[in-house]
């Protein structure tokens, strides 16, 4: 498959499942409460390709005399609400799970609720027909019930219960796998670092593994073992420590965790979450073959900086994710390979863009909602939005450009934005009014030639 073939593969991989979050019931501003801590208990049965959950929510109220409070759970079938000894009500609505609170519960102290569920999930979750692999895939609510709403960021930790003999990678530390009397293993892992939940997920299967150490960084790269070794996978991912470094420079912040994993999954597989990515194992056959074939592997680290560290507030504004993260991406392939990769990079991205405005379906970047987004909606926030970032560079400069770059990053680490915060930013930085540029480009109040 062609580069650019490719690219456009991983879009509609991706927006399949992204649209799955995008249009959860439950996402919206919190104002009268917000999860604290997730923990859950997870055991995927691979005979039946289900799961059995047990969530520990706590969570904080902000107002007097909340009622209910209401969660993204998929189709998963909700067994109990327990809050301590309490039995709570709960009604399932399609895909929100509406939960009945005692009356009187104090504001600013932690509740903590318990969610018992199974599901087998049609999406979220893969389970592999050919080999003992699962993992996660885009929407979380498919998996667990949880607040899908990415300018709420909150703790989670995950305990698997496997097989014997599998290898896991999921958000966080790890534990040692404690084994359990009927051979199975309870495998444990903290991320204290709080997430949006979209972010969160897991791969197990049987594993080979590889790694290196880069500063206070350790890369860990996980393939098939029936597929690959470790001197294949140093192979594979050997620009890893090249795009670490790249994008830390770049964006003017540290790579956040201790840990960055790499994780190739039999079947197809696209997505960043936090502290780790998982792609499928064609990737690692094109990058053996060519080596210059690493734009998702790329592309995926760049959004541990842009998407991860960096947040769109709302999936309206889901092109600071993504066309971010596409235009990085051309922007370490030209550092990687030169000036001419990335022009390829960039005039791929701008036929694709042409196509949609010419079709008549161009549009604000910045969408009225994300409930039902088209194919074009989608080219939209990955190839315009690369384009806009390619125009703003050229129209300001390297310097300048770079600069603003770096101290958007900075300045809204760890946080949820909106376009407006990366235009101040880029005029704060250039000293220059954008407003006529982004009013052209982004808000398309005037069209683009």
């Amino acid at each position: 498959m062609g580069e650019f073939i490719f690219h456009a593969y991983v879009i509609a991989l991706r927006s399949v499942g992204y649209l799955l979050a995008l249009t959860c019931l439950a996402a919206s501003a919190q104002t009268a409460w917000h999860p604290t801590h997730y923990a859950l208990l997870l055991e995927p049965q691979f005979a039946s390709e289900t799961i059995a959950g047990n969530l520990q929510m706590d969570f904080l109220l902000q107002q007097q005399d909340v009622s209910s409070i209401t969660l993204d759970s998929g189709d998963l079938h909700i067994s109990s609400v327990t809050m301590g000894a309490k039995v709570l009500s709960f009604a399932k609505q399609g895909a929100a799970l509406h939960i009945t609170l005692p009356p009187g519960l104090p504001i600013h102290r932690i509740q903590r609720i318990a969610i018992r569920y199974t599901g087998k999930p049609g999406s979220g979750l893969r389970f592999d027909k050919d080999s003992v692999q699962v993992a996660t895939a885009f929407s979380t609510s498919q998996w667990m019930p949880c607040l899908d709403d990415p300018a709420v960021r909150t703790a989670f930790d995950l305990t698997l219960q496997l097989p014997s003999g599998l290898e896991s990678v999921a958000n966080g530390a790890p534990e040692l796998p404690q084994a359990q009397p009927d051979g199975k293993a309870l495998h444990v892992w903290r991320m204290a670092q709080p997430m949006p939940s979209y972010l969160y997920g897991f791969a197990v299967g049987n594993f080979v593994e590889a790694e290196q150490t880069v500063g206070n960084t350790t890369l860990k790269y996980y393939g098939p073992s029936t597929l690959l070794d470790s001197s294949k996978l140093l192979q594979v991912f050997a620009d890893s420590a090249d795009m670490l470094a790249f994008f830390t420079r770049r964006s003017g912040v540290d790579y956040p965790l201790p840990v960055y994993s790499q994780v190739l999954l039999m079947g197809p597989a696209a997505q960043e979450m936090a502290g780790f990515s998982v792609m499928g194992a064609r990737y690692g056959t094109r990058v053996l073959a060519d080596p210059q074939a690493i734009w998702l592997g790329a592309h995926e680290m760049a959004h541990q900086w842009w998407g991860n560290g960096v947040t769109n507030r709302s999936w309206r504004h889901f092109w600071l994710n993504e066309g971010i993260a596409t235009f990085m991406t051309a922007a370490y392939m030209e550092h990687r390979f030169g000036k001419e990769m990335y022009q390829r990079q960039m005039d791929a991205a701008r036929v694709k863009y042409h196509a949609v405005r010419d079709a008549g379906q161009d549009k604000s970047l910045v969408f009225p909602n994300w409930d039902s987004p088209t194919a074009a909606d989608r080219s939209l926030v990955y190839d315009k939005g690369a384009v806009v970032l390619h125009e703003l560079r050229g129209l300001l400069g390297e310097e300048a450009f770079w600069n603003g770059l770096k101290a958007y990053t900075q300045m809204h680490w760890g946080q949820s934005v909106e376009t407006a915060d990366f235009v101040r930013a880029m005029q704060a930085t250039s000293h220059q009014d954008l407003s006529v540029f982004f009013e052209q480009w982004v808000y398309a109040k005037q069209s683009v030639r």
